[in-house]
C-alpha cells in the first residue's frame, strides 16, 4: 500500500530520475527471497497493483483505520495512478551486492574453517520465534544423540525472519531471536554439548540493544537460581532484562548492516 501512496515509492523516485540519466541500484538485501522491489522499493520496477493495495485493506479490515485522503486516493475511480512496471533498462542496472541469504553462506565457510560439520537447515525462516525455539533445538539434540542429520562436531544454521505476536498484550522488552533463543533454552533444559544462539544481523533485536541471545543446557537453572520463570517471560515478551541477568545476552553494537534474523546450533563430539 505505501508503494501506491507515496510519491517516490514502487520505482516513481526512478520515474523522476529517467530519461537522460544512467541509474545504478547497489543493494544489500534483508528481505527472503531478494525481491528487488520490496528492498529498494524507490528506485525499481513495481511487481505489485493498485489492486493489490485495495485488496490488502480489505482483506484486514483498515479502510476506516486509514485518513480519508488516502482511502479516497486509493478507491476505484481514484486519482491515484499505477505503479510503473517497467523502467528505462538501457539506463538502469540493478545490483545486489548482499543477498539475505549471504550471512548464513558465511557462517558455513567460517565453520568449516573452525573445524565443524555446517549444515544450513533453511534461509526462510518465518512465522513466529518462540515456535522455532523447539524444533530447532529438537534437530540439534538429534545431532548430539543422533549423529544426524549430520554428524557433530557440527554447526547448524539457519536465516530469515521470525516474528513476535503480540495480539494486543501489553509487552515488555524484548526481541524475536531474544524469545527464539529463551523458547530453545526450555527445550534444552540440563542437555550438555550445545549451544544455541539467535541474532539480528544490525544488531538491533526489537526495540533493544540487544542482538539477540545464547543460551545452553544450563540457561534454565540460572534462570531458576535468580527466580526468573522463563515462561512467563515468553507470554510478557520481557526477554532482555532476564537474558541480561543471566548474561546470555547478546550485545554487539549497531553492525552498520542487514541481512536478516540468524540462528546457529553448535554442537560438540561426543566425549
Amino acid at each position: 500500500m505505501r508503494k501506491h501512496i507515496a510519491v517516490v515509492g514502487g520505482g516513481k523516485l526512478a520515474e523522476l530520475i529517467h530519461p537522460g540519466v544512467t541509474l545504478v541500484n547497489l543493494t544489500v538485501s534483508d528481505v527472503i527471497g531478494d525481491p528487488l522491489d520490496y528492498i529498494t522499493d524507490p528506485t525499481v520496477a513495481d511487481t505489485s497493483s493498485l489492486m493489490d493495495a485495495r485488496r490488502t485493506l480489505d482483506r484486514y479490515s483498515l479502510w476506516e483505520s486509514i485518513p480519508n485522503s488516502v482511502a479516497v486516493f486509493l478507491r476505484e475511480g481514484g486519482a491515484a495512478p499505477e505503479t510503473p512496471k517497467q523502467l528505462h533498462r538501457d539506463r538502469h542496472h540493478d545490483v545486489l551486492l548482499l543477498g539475505a541469504a549471504a550471512a548464513c553462506e558465511g557462517a558455513a565457510r567460517r565453520g568449516t574453517q573452525l573445524g565443524l560439520q555446517p549444515m544450513i537447515l533453511s534461509t526462510r525462516f518465518e512465522g513466529e520465534s518462540q515456535e522455532l525455539g523447539n524444533p530447532f533445538a529438537a534437530i540439534a539434540v538429534e545431532v548430539a544423540r543422533a549423529n544426524r542429520p549430520v554428524r557433530p562436531p557440527a554447526l547448524l544454521i539457519g536465516g530469515g525472519e521470525t516474528i513476535v505476536r503480540l495480539n494486543g498484550r501489553a509487552a515488555g522488552a524484548g526481541g524475536p531471536n531474544q524469545e527464539f533463543a529463551v523458547a530453545a533454552a526450555i527445550s534444552l533444559d540440563g542437555i550438555q554439548d550445545l549451544v544455541i544462539a539467535g541474532l539480528d544481523s544490525d544488531g538491533t533485536d526489537g526495540p533493544t540493544d540487544i542482538a539477540g541471545a545464547m543460551v545452553d543446557g544450563g540457561t534454565v537453572d540460572r534462570a531458576r537460581a535468580l527466580g526468573i520463570d522463563l515462561r512467563q517471560l515468553l507470554k510478557n515478551h520481557d526477554t532482555s532484562a532476564a537474558l541480561s541477568r543471566m548474561d546470555d545476552a547478546i550485545i554487539t553494537g549497531a553492525t552498520g548492516t542487514n541481512v536478516n534474523d540468524l540462528k546457529f546450533a553448535i554442537v560438540e563430539a561426543a566425549r
